[in-house]
């Protein structure tokens, strides 16, 4: 700014600073009040937001297992132009590029977790997971998670630190700046002192993998939380579980929901097996924990299980398995206090080892909800839908393979509390798009189950909405609000 113009703006900045002033003083005069600050009205947008986003898709590399990295964009707004890309940690050569709304791509995954990266209209169109698939290792049986977006605070119910239960906790962090990262435990009795597990630095645009049991050795269930004070990570979590050190099954565990006084764990696979539910309490008050089975006809109490006491900032378990009955289905929590939750789902097989699957307390559908992978070689797969609310909800369903041909719809109607189950059988490469109203209390998720090469392989994937940044607000201009 030029001198001149420097002073020519003093005297008017007094002017108008007098003349506010008087102006108040004649509001007191005339009504006795002042006007106070009102916020803007907010209207929304009807494009999505544009701009730019990341996830990460985590990989945990075995030489025994097949891993396969796959991308989706679903169509968001025609005309719009962007791009999703997959990068290696710490490459600048892309895995893949989509360019076109409702594509798709897979690749192998790489050795290092993978930044999927959406820019313009790709920022809420995008969406990716990782799949994994081996018949023998510490990774056998049938493995697959959603790319995450990084966060500060992450749960992780029911993960293990013993010999028979280990797990591993992958921390990304996708910033160039460094992240601090610090873990806090809570066991059947209380919380777990671990030494080291406070002030984890993770540097920016890589990897730290914590066994944990490597840090301390607990039996039972635990929990462990994810809170970044500075910075943000992307967590995952491997859970190996194993019977005199042989495989017994293993999975990718994706965070549950914050604490709250409702939860949904949807997806639960059909099938035999244990079923088991984990319900972490980290308040310093007991928690009365109310247990219902969203089943095909409605809400009922689990046998058994129809209430769980969880005891101050612990973790409790219980069997769900005779309430449902081998059924796909999701589980809701109701709670006294906040809560959050997981069960770990177990699928066996005639002359078959075991295999587990982790599914998570999930965040209801923003009006579209994504599963970028619905096919997997030599599996069942099946998407069940879960409604937490007291109303019916209409849903419809899309499936497109990675060509962007539609391949299936149909259209779903959620009694309150239930949950309904199609098929899905494709034979190709293929998305899941699902669309639900706005305020629906709907989750989701499609299991995968296969019996070949002697495991009785189980995966799920949740039904995530790639919109989380919601509509861009639009400001309504309104003369008479205050400044």
């Amino acid at each position: 700014m030029s001198p001149r113009r420097s002073q020519a703006t003093g005297p008017f900045r007094q002017v108008v600073t007098v003349s506010a002033a008087l102006a108040a003083v004649a509001l007191v005069v005339a009504g006795g009040t002042v006007l106070q600050p009102q916020a803007a009205p907010v209207t929304v947008a009807q494009a999505p937001l544009v701009g730019r986003t990341t996830t990460v898709c985590t990989t945990t590399p075995d030489k025994e297992a097949t891993a396969t990295l796959s991308a989706i964009a679903v169509r968001k707004a025609p005309g719009r132009e962007g791009a999703l890309t997959a990068t290696e940690l710490d490459s600048g050569s892309p895995l893949l590029t989509i360019e076109k709304q409702g594509f798709g791509e897979q690749k192998d995954a790489p050795a290092k977790p993978a930044l999927l990266t959406g820019e313009g209209v790709m920022a809420t169109a995008g969406s990716g997971a990782v799949s994994s698939r081996a018949t023998k290792g510490e990774q056998s049986g049938l493995m697959a998670a959603p790319c995450a977006a990084p966060a500060t605070e992450q749960w992780f119910v029911g993960v293990g630190a013993n010999p028979a239960y280990r797990t591993e906790l992958v921390l990304t962090n996708p910033d160039a700046g460094q992240a601090e990262v610090d873990l806090r435990f809570y066991g059947r009795d209380g919380i777990v002192v671990v030494p080291g597990s406070p002030g984890l630095m993770i540097e920016g645009g890589t990897s730290r993998t914590v066994s944990l049991d490597t840090l301390v050795t607990v039996q039972g269930p635990l929990t462990v939380s994810v809170r970044a004070s500075t910075g943000r990570v992307s967590a995952v979590a491997l859970n190996r579980r194993s019977l005199d050190f042989a495989p017994t099954g293993a999975d990718w565990q994706v965070s549950a929901v914050p604490p709250a006084h409702s939860v949904v764990i949807p997806g639960i696979p059909e099938g035999s097996g244990t079923r088991t539910l984990l319900v972490a309490n980290p308040g310093t008050n007991r928690a009365q924990v109310s247990v219902s089975v969203l089943g095909a006809a409605g809400g009922f109490a689990p046998a058994g299980a129809e209430t769980v006491e969880v005891p101050p900032e612990s973790t409790a378990e219980v069997s769900v398995a005779q309430g449902l009955a081998g059924a796909a289905a999701g589980i809701q929590l109701t709670s006294d206090q906040p809560i959050t939750g997981s069960v770990i789902s177990e699928a066996i097989g005639k002359d078959a080892l075991p295999d587990i699957a982790i599914q998570s307390a999930a965040a209801p559908i923003v009006r579209t909800g994504v599963v970028p992978l619905v096919y997997l070689d030599k599996t069942d797969a099946q998407l069940v839908l879960s409604n937490g609310g007291d109303g019916d909800v209409p849903l419809t369903f899309e499936v497109y393979g990675y060509d962007g041909v539609k391949i299936h719809d149909d259209d779903v109607l959620l009694v309150p509390h239930a949950t309904a189950t199609r098929r899905l059988t494709m034979g190709e490469a293929a998305y899941l798009v699902v669309s639900a109203p706005a305020g629906a209390t709907v989750m989701g998720g499609v299991t995968f189950l296969a019996n070949s090469g002697g495991i009785a392989g189980v995966a799920t994937l949740p039904v995530t909405s790639p919109d989380v940044a919601s509509r861009a607000p639009q400001v309504t201009f309104d003369p008479s609000v205050a400044r």
